[in-house]
């Protein structure tokens, strides 16, 4: 094989073209090697291996942006947050979730690349473009994502999975979710079942955010079994944890022997305001946790409540994307996943655990 010498310095790298020149063959055949899986055009093996022998000698790598503009695959998926991925503070909300994704894109042979924005909001689309095509899909995360910029991925046919619960206005996103609605409503029929007749559910902040709503809707379950009604005590939103003395009084007034806690951080108030005020954990007063540690310190209270799979959930969004990629016509196939007729897009939904924990009890008053 004839072969034109390729100039080679510290900022020169070989191109296809170079590649083409030195194996023979044109700059299309060069293309065509690197993504015969995805064409059904097919070269000879000794065409193939020339091409791949002039690769091996000059130290040719694929650029992943042009093959993504190409429309081959560089088995490389993306991981897009909108807030850091490295915390500051003791509890981790992101790790668990990577170690699952990194975990099964290692098993599925894929490699990840994070994407990260310098200062500010973090934005998927920069000067009209997305920077994730340097992906072949991504996945996305977050607690207070940019919606716009979701619903215009989506729009643009870009293969991607949310984790986490996340309604969007026009079709439906692909995402992977805990199912904290079943948790929730078998946590709240326990406390039915221990003799608590008052059962109040409380959270702080905003109460219109999915996974919030989707706790709600288990606790409104388990206080309407069958069309029965239970007495349960209202749904409380704080704006704050200095309204946990307010609550307390609410609680005691109302005669509530239950409470539902949306976030460890507000149990871990009560707690701490109810031991001043005498009242006993869970003597007086049963608390249950649904998993949201975020913010909360690290006192070493056994809590009853439910644990969150942070880690399957980024397994199984990982295995979803995939599958996404191999088979783009799940998108528009309303039986896949758990996708429900019309759907148009799969959706799955990961168990809860339950953490029995010591903040629970039998009721000790009428």
């Amino acid at each position: 094989m004839s072969r034109s010498p390729v100039p080679r310095g510290p900022a020169r790298r070989p191109t296809q073209a170079d590649i083409a020149r030195l194996a023979g063959v044109s700059q299309a055949t060069v293309s065509l090697v690197l993504n015969e899986r995805e064409s059904e055009v097919r070269i000879s093996p000794a065409t193939r291996d020339r091409v791949l022998a002039a690769m091996r000698e000059w130290g040719y790598v694929a650029n992943p942006s042009a093959r993504s503009l190409a429309g081959g695959r560089n088995r490389i998926l993306g991981v897009h947050t909108f807030e850091p991925v490295f915390p500051t503070n003791s509890v981790d909300f992101y790790f668990p979730f990577l170690v699952g994704i990194e975990q099964e894109a290692a098993d599925l042979g894929h490699d990840l690349l994070l994407f990260t924005s310098a200062g500010g909001q973090r934005q998927i689309f920069r000067d009209g473009s997305s920077r994730l095509s340097l992906a072949d899909g991504a996945l996305l995360l977050g607690r207070n994502p940019n919606v716009e910029e979701i619903e215009r991925l989506r729009d643009s046919g870009y293969p991607f999975v949310y984790i986490g619960h996340r309604e969007v206005s026009g079709p439906p996103i692909p995402y992977v979710a805990a199912d904290y609605a079943t948790a929730t409503q078998q946590l709240t029929e326990r406390l039915f079942g221990l003799g608590h007749r008052r059962v109040a559910y409380a959270r702080i902040g905003d109460g219109d955010a999915q996974p919030s709503r989707d706790r709600e809707k288990g606790f409104r379950r388990a206080a309407s079994p069958d069309g029965q009604r239970r007495l349960t005590g209202p749904v409380w939103t704080l704006e704050s944890g200095e309204d946990v003395p307010g609550l307390l009084a609410e609680i005691r007034h109302g005669g509530i022997t239950a409470i539902v806690a949306e976030q460890q951080v507000l149990a871990e108030r009560i707690l701490a305001y109810a031991e001043g005020q005498n009242l006993s954990i869970p003597g007086d007063l049963s608390v249950v946790v649904l998993g949201d540690s975020a913010g909360a310190p690290q006192t070493g209270t056994d809590w009853t409540g439910l644990i969150v799979p942070r880690e399957q959930m980024g397994r199984q969004a990982t295995r979803l994307l995939v599958q996404l990629l191999e088979d783009p016509d799940l998108l528009d196939d309303p039986g896949s996943a758990d996708a429900a007729p019309g759907d148009g897009a799969p959706h799955e939904s990961v168990e809860c655990l339950l953490a029995d924990g010591s903040t629970v009890g039998p009721v000790t008053q009428s």
